[in-house]
């Protein structure tokens, strides 16, 4: 059975407290979450288990999320090593796997960026159950509880958006002008089959 995971993270700092989204490396992981379509059940990192979190990406066929690649590996990158060099490295790593990144997809098709909540509350008639603004409080607040339900709800968000594309080759997002639809075609393609060359002798 093919092992797909769903991923997302929650940050300890916002990019004003680490100088800026050029520094998104610095923003440190308070909360991981990954839901698992083999054990179908969610498993639940937190900041000092980084390296298991990574493993666990890397026993999958793919990774799934919404900015994952440009930002969530960033800050696991940065979650797992001090130095910079050790830090590119695993995000090269990483971004080197099966990844579907639907926001990135979503760009190529429509050319402009999309917020996870857009295509959610358009396609699925739910969303995020808050924002990640009220995570970082939570954290400062020591409750972590409240962040790993957050983290989860964005995972099964995440999860049901890829599947309703899978299901219906489309997804409906919220723009200026009304609710539009974008035709999308993620399903696994089947392994090109190499030439076989008969042998003279």
């Amino acid at each position: 059975m093919e092992r797909i995971i769903y991923f997302d993270l929650e940050t300890k700092y916002s990019a004003e407290e680490v100088g800026g989204w050029e520094n998104i490396e610095d923003m440190g992981m308070s909360v991981g979450v990954i839901w698992d379509s083999v054990d179908q059940q969610f498993s639940v990192y937190l900041d000092h288990q980084t390296n298991e979190l990574v493993e666990h990406c890397k026993r999958s066929d793919q990774i799934v999320g919404f900015n994952h690649v440009g930002f969530d590996y960033r800050v696991l990158a940065g979650a797992c090593h001090a130095e910079a060099q050790m830090r590119s490295r695993l995000h090269t790593e990483l971004a080197g796997l099966n990844n579907l990144d639907m926001l990135v997809e979503l760009k190529k098709v429509l050319g402009h960026r999309l917020k996870l909540e857009s295509v959610a509350r358009s396609t699925l008639g739910t969303g995020k159950s808050a924002d990640g603004l009220q995570a970082l409080k939570w954290y400062r607040e020591g409750q972590y509880d409240k962040i790993i339900e957050y983290c989860k709800i964005d995972v099964e968000v995440t999860r049901d958006v890829h599947l309703y594309a899978l299901e219906h080759g489309k997804l409906h997002y919220d723009s200026r002008s009304g609710i539009k639809t974008v035709e999308v075609n993620w399903k696994p393609q089947p392994p090109k089959k190499e030439i076989e060359q008969m042998s003279l002798f």
